[in-house]
């Protein structure tokens, strides 16, 4: 890896080397990344992955971890952070947010203008880039419902586009193939003027913090049932609320989530998300679909 950081440094693209899922996940813990890179521009971005192609080294984008889980043995390879794109702007009855910034950011820049998209997903602690990803949604309504378009990079040609809504294949709590092998560089979200973005952003996130728990987690670790159930009602029916892994605990607030009540690792996390799927399966023949994305040395 010797090699990748000299180029890092020579191409004045900052980078921190050995972090570990602790310091990346809302999870707070996780192995260690050998490389976390944070471009600024697309030539930043296009020379980082030209040093990651031609040193063989993988790599992958990576947001604000607030659905991604570190495995143990960490990840050998680049994880290409998206805080460094993180303008924001607004003209007519569009938003266009970098891949980097914060939903939080991206609300209280929607207060400031009375532009109202994002009430509905206040709490939710990820970038726009990720949200647009993986389609993140909370009570009713999904990014999906709101992006107008999607400027990306593409690792294989080089160059960006604009990908319009169209042409992004969203489902419940996924875009599908629409972002792969590439880098989401911004997301534009189609909004209305209205005066009740405060109350409303506010009303949420009070409904929110009243459900789910406090403690550090990834948020839902399974997707609801096809018939629209959500998976934390069987693992509460089977029993398994409070239980614990180490320092890791299916919630006893909100079966959906597995916490971090302290000292929890990324094992621990794993063994609990396998122990609900497996009861879940046996006691009522539901299959548990993964919301969160595991990666590491492992896959």
């Amino acid at each position: 890896m010797f090699d990748i950081f000299t180029e890092l440094q020579e191409a004045k693209i900052a980078f921190k080397e050995h972090l570990s899922g602790k310091e990346l996940t809302t999870y707070r813990a996780g192995g260690k990344i050998s490389v976390v890179a944070y471009p600024e521009s697309v030539a930043a971005l296009k020379k980082l992955v030209g040093i990651a192609m031609e040193t063989g080294t993988k790599f992958m984008p990576i947001g604000l971890g607030s659905n991604v889980l570190i495995d143990e043995k960490g990840f050998d390879g680049i994880l290409i952070s998206s805080i460094g794109f993180r303008d924001i702007g607004i003209r007519g009855n569009r938003i266009t947010a970098g891949s980097g910034v914060s939903l939080k950011r991206a609300l209280e820049f929607s207060v400031e203008h009375d532009f109202s998209a994002f009430e509905e997903l206040t709490g939710i602690p990820a970038s726009v880039g990720g949200m647009a990803k993986c389609n993140a949604g909370s009570f009713g309504k999904e990014m999906g419902d709101i992006v107008a378009s999607a400027t990306v990079f593409d690792f294989k040609t080089g160059e960006t586009q604009i990908l319009p809504r169209s042409e992004i294949a969203y489902a419940y709590r996924s875009s599908g193939k629409s972002f792969s092998g590439k880098f989401i560089l911004s997301v534009e979200v189609e909004g209305a003027h209205s005066e009740r973005v405060l109350p409303l952003s506010r009303y949420y996130r009070d409904r929110r913090a009243g459900l789910q728990p406090g403690y550090p987690s990834l948020g839902s670790v399974f997707k609801r049932t096809p018939d629209g159930i959500s998976l934390g009602y069987y693992i509460d029916k089977a029993g398994l609320k409070g239980v614990r892994s180490g320092g890791a605990e299916i919630s006893d607030k909100h079966a959906g989530f597995i916490v971090n009540r302290g000292g929890g690792s990324a094992g621990d996390y794993l063994a609990l998300k396998e122990l609900a799927r497996e009861t879940v399966m046996r006691k009522f023949g539901v299959n548990a679909e993964d919301e969160i994305i595991v990666i590491g040395n492992n896959e």
